[in-house]
Formats: C-alpha cells, structure tokens, sequence
C-alpha cells in the first residue's frame, strides 16, 4: 500500500542521495531506541541494501594495502567489499569446537599496523553464532587499543533464540566513534527485492560514504523508499511472528539433522542457517552438495568456496523455506546420506 501510494502522489524522481528525510529520521528514532544513543539523521545513509552500505563503508575506510579482518567462516559480501575497495581480507577463525566463537588470541595476533577495519557479524551468516557480551567487549577492546574502525554487519539482529541476546559493538562508550553500522531492510521485514538498507557512522564518515554511494547508484529507488518507511513505522508483530515461525523452523531442522549418522553441527542461535560439519562422509562440501542435488533433488549452499577455506567440509542448510518444504527436504537429505553411508 505504501509503494502504491508512493506512485500515486508522484515519489518517482530522484531523492536525496543520503535519501528521503523522513526514512532517515525513522531510522535513526529506531536505533536510539536499540542503544539508548543519540543518533542523528546526518548520520543516516540509505543504501541498496546491506551490500551498497558495506562498499561505501570500506570504500571510504580502506586505502590499498590496507588490512581488514574479517571472520572464517565469512559471509562472501564481506571478502567482496575490501578486496573491491583494495584492501586484503585477513580471516580470523570463528572455532567450532567452542560455537563458532571467534578466536580472540588469533584475533588479537593478526592485527598489524596494516590493520584499519574489523568487520563483526552477530547473528553470523554462515554459523548462525550470536556472540555474547564478553565477546565483543573483547573485539572493542582490541579495536580501541589499535585504533581501528569495526564494520558491524546487524541484518540478523532480531534473529535471536533461546537465551541468546543480540548486541552491538556500538553500545560500548566510545564506539559511536569508531563503528559504522551496516543494517538491511531485507531479512527483518522479509523486503530482499526492494535493495533498501543503511549505514550509520560519524558525520564525516557518513558524508564521505554518501560521495561513494551517490557515484555508483546516484540514489535508492524511491518507491524502496517509502515502502521501508511504512515497514519501519507500522505495526510490529509481523516480525514476532516471523521470528515464532522461523524458530518453529529452526528446532525442527536440528531435530532431523541430529538423526543422520555422519553429521555434526553446532545449535544456531541466530540467524536462520545451520552449519553442519560432513567431513566424516569424506567428501568435500561441494561434491556433497552435488551429491544432493543429483540424488535428492534438494540444494544447500557449499561452505567452500561459498564462505572461505573455513567451510571447507560444511555445508549451509537455511530454514527460510516452509516446514513443509523442510519436512520433504530433510526426509530426502537424511535418505539420500543414509544410502551413501549404507546404513
């Protein structure tokens, strides 16, 4: 309704290249909320998505040469933004032998004088890990210590079950300094078509993501965006009930996947993807994902080269589907490994 609207009244032309002030001022209303914090719109940028606010951020924080940690695992988006902005990608382990925590000795190891940026995601894509609050006070820690900006990737931050709680690098004192937040329209409000995400950084950072931004797409669409500024604005519950539902999801695929001999996983507690270990299957992510595809007629995404060395006997299962679109899938999967293990 709200786009329709939109067309009707003539939002058709170009906007603000931060983008329209009203989405600017919901955002920054809804992030204070967040974290309790004095954001203004000036420090607002609309993006196509997640992605357009992941390059403008490393386009204006990286230099060539420079180095940017990110996680191993690591979503593909991340090694796309600073190898494209000139940096070098420096993975840091997240250990599945502890959740897919990241290593913070390693962390702490790699970071050089080379180092600008650390790029955080909690809820993880691949992992589905939320780091706790000791965590990240950690990751600050180390960031405030060498001077470095953290890229803090939140598209998943209303994806959290159980006991697990979302939180943010940009609660810590002093980080609204040093943190470029990346967040997306797309996973919360279900709108990955409409390409509609934003940044938020100090006003300098901002203004200089803004000069990338308005070179590469001019301006989001504007139809995008006053749909997500009804999105924002409207009521709530539809994202109550789709968290309700996607952990309905999530419960069901860890119920199956447990059942299969060969594979170990580590309980997701965000996001909505599981990460299943298959090495002792002895074959390698892609030729087991080809293997599904071939015998069950179902796909998952293979964790090499999808997301790094790191993945490299792991596949990606997301629940995003039905439960009775997963019911089908898993009964396939299990029969088809359970025919490969001749069990």
């Amino acid at each position: 309704m709200a786009a329709e609207r939109a067309l009707e009244e003539g939002h058709t032309h170009y906007t603000e290249d931060k983008g329209i002030p009203a989405l600017r001022r919901a955002i920054a209303e809804k992030e204070n909320m967040k974290a309790r914090a004095d954001i203004s719109e000036e420090q607002v940028l609309v993006t196509p998505g997640a992605t357009g606010a992941l390059f403008a951020a490393c386009m204006s924080l990286i230099d060539c040469g420079d180095e940017v940690i990110i996680q191993a695992p690591s979503y593909p988006g991340h090694i796309r933004a600073v190898t494209v902005s000139g940096g070098k990608p420096v993975p840091v382990s997240l250990e599945e032998d502890y959740d897919f925590v990241m290593n913070l000795d390693e962390l702490d190891e790699k970071v050089t004088s080379k180092t600008k940026v650390i790029i955080v995601s909690s809820p993880t894509n691949p992992t589905g890990t939320v780091f706790e609050r000791d965590v990240l006070k950690a990751i600050v820690e180390i960031a405030v210590d060498n001077e470095l900006f953290i890229v803090s990737d939140e598209v998943y931050e209303h994806f959290v079950y159980d006991d697990a709680e979302f939180g943010s690098v940009r609660e810590f004192p002093g980080m609204e300094h040093r943190t470029v937040l990346v967040n997306s329209f797309s996973k919360t409000y279900a709108m990955t078509g409409w390409r509609i995400g934003y940044a938020i950084a100090p006003k300098e950072i901002t203004s200089r993501m803004a000069k990338f931004s308005c070179a590469s797409s001019m301006c989001v669409n504007s139809i995008a965006q006053y749909g997500a500024l009804a999105a924002l604005e409207g009521p709530q519950k539809c994202v109550d009930a789709m968290l309700t539902e996607y952990d309905e999801r999530r419960r069901f695929v860890v119920k199956e996947l447990s059942k299969i001999p060969g594979v170990r996983f580590v309980e997701p507690k965000g996001a909505f993807y599981v990460f299943p270990n298959v090495e002792e299957l002895e074959m390698n992510s892609l030729e087991l994902v080809k293997y599904l595809v071939r015998e069950a007629r179902v796909l998952l995404s293979p964790g090499y080269p999808f997301f790094g060395s790191k993945g490299r006997f792991h596949v990606r299962l997301s629940y995003t589907a039905s439960l009775n679109a997963l019911r089908i899938a898993m009964e396939r999967i299990n029969s088809a490994l359970r025919e490969l293990e001749g069990t």
